[in-house]
């Protein structure tokens, strides 16, 4: 039987990109769970499910080529099912994006 790991709440808290806006959290968030995925001796390629929380949904709308060029970076191959919501109550200023994800290895 496989392993199914829920990994959820990779935002940029505690690091300096947290007060650099959307763009730049953008880039560092995935890498969270790149490094949890690594960590449990497992890639990317696990992954079967990506959702991206945005504080607002304009980052969304006007970073969608600078999103999917990210996902491309970070999956080399075709990545899972993905979702984008917007949750303007839900995360704390700074904070603009958070992602969680499902792996099965």
């Amino acid at each position: 039987m496989g392993v199914t790991l829920f990994i959820a709440g990779c935002t940029v808290n505690d690091n300096p990109s947290t007060n650099e806006g959307f763009p730049s959290q953008l880039r560092q968030s995935p890498g969270r769970i790149q490094a949890i995925m690594e960590a449990e001796g497992q890639s990317l390629d696990d992954m079967v499910n990506l959702t991206i929380v945005m504080a607002h949904i304009e980052g969304w709308t006007k970073n969608h080529v600078e999103v999917d060029s990210i996902l491309e970076e970070m999956f080399k191959r075709e990545y899972g099912a993905n979702s984008v919501f917007d949750v303007s109550e839900s995360l704390k200023p700074p904070l603009a994006v958070e992602f969680e994800g499902i792996a099965v290895y």
